[in-house]
């Protein structure tokens, strides 16, 4: 019975996996993060404020920054991409904007980091995409920014989010920057090796048969030669430089049952919706998100700009002379379109 209801590619995936069950080893399960409130420390030119937003049952845990001496600045919301939280490689980017007079609000989705929620580390598109619109109305409400000038920035999975918010919230996003986005869940399985289809196909099976209140089947969010939720040519060393040192380990896995969500998300396909300036930025050699894909969505945008960066790969524009490129043109982009 269950086989007749799941869609043909479901179905194909369940059978290998069910073959192969015995070949594929427990994942271990991860202890849920603790939603212990945080204040970071402020630096220099800017006050930072710890945030608190409701998002559905539960609430999500960020912080304002604010630039010195600017009166009800405009606002860029942020957070990150797959399985990432805040303070992985976001603030160099946020210390540019806020350097430029720009209010800056990073958090995290529910079940990552400090946010509330279960069960932990769910990398779901569709429930991200809520979680930005709760950001988007706690910034609104505030007296100490513009809730009238709204920007987004988004990066890989969460580049595709921003997309997603654009188009169904024309009324409160006035700009948006899309680095390297994923725009595609069935382009981006595509890239996901074969071999490692059938065990994805068994691990998020039996992650979906637990309850909320159970802690998820995990599985690493890389790994080096082995299975893991990301798997690139850059993704090992690049996903690393963007965690802090001593990272938690239980901060580098994700619940299994991403492996059946992902192909169905393709937040690309809002993108002809989307009524705001939007600035997307994109890598030549990206091995993780097909740049083909990107540039077609790209092109469908009202008011688009698009830059592709030559040879680069899906981490470069996190370090390097990269980033001062991306970041640079990625302020003067939010001063044209949230200055005024």
């Amino acid at each position: 019975m269950l086989l007749s209801f799941m869609p043909p590619w479901h179905r194909a995936l369940f059978t290998l996996a069910v073959g192969l069950a015995p070949l594929c080893s427990q994942a271990q399960s991860s202890p849920a993060a603790s939603t212990a409130p945080v204040t970071a420390p402020a630096a220099a030119g800017h006050t930072t404020v710890p945030v608190t937003f409701a998002c559905q049952a539960t609430t999500c845990d960020g912080e304002l920054w604010l630039p010195a001496g600017t009166a009800k600045p405009p606002v860029i919301v942020m957070a990150h991409g797959f399985g990432a939280l805040r303070d992985w490689g976001l603030k160099p980017y946020a210390e540019r904007f806020v350097q430029a007079g720009f209010a800056v609000l990073r958090f995290d989705y529910r079940g990552f980091g400090k946010s509330g929620g279960q069960p932990r580390r769910v990398v779901n598109g569709k429930e991200h995409v809520k979680d930005w619109s709760s950001a988007i109305d706690a910034v609104r409400q505030r007296k100490d920014v513009d809730g009238a000038r709204v920007g987004l920035w988004g990066t890989s999975y969460s580049g595709g989010h921003v997309l997603q918010v654009a188009a169904d919230r024309p009324e409160a996003v006035k700009a948006v920057s899309s680095q390297v986005p994923f725009v595609s869940g069935w382009q981006s399985s595509l890239t996901f090796p074969l071999k490692y289809q059938p065990v994805a196909g068994w691990y998020a099976l039996r992650d979906l048969m637990r309850s909320d209140s159970e802690t998820p089947l995990y599985v690493p969010t890389i790994a080096a030669g082995q299975f893991s939720a990301l798997i690139c040519p850059e993704c090992g060393e690049g996903y690393k430089k963007l965690m802090p040192p001593g990272t938690p380990e239980a901060d580098t896995k994700v619940a299994a049952r991403v492996f059946m969500s992902l192909p169905f998300y393709s937040p690309g396909s809002a993108a002809d919706r989307v009524q705001a300036p939007t600035l997307v930025i994109a890598s030549e050699k990206d091995g993780l998100i097909p740049v083909k894909g990107v540039r077609k969505v790209a092109a469908q945008l009202k008011h688009g700009e698009y830059v592709e960066l030559a040879g680069a790969d899906h981490f470069s524009p996190y370090t390097g002379p990269l980033f001062e490129q991306v970041v640079a043109r990625q302020t003067a982009f939010f001063k044209k379109n949230l200055a005024e």
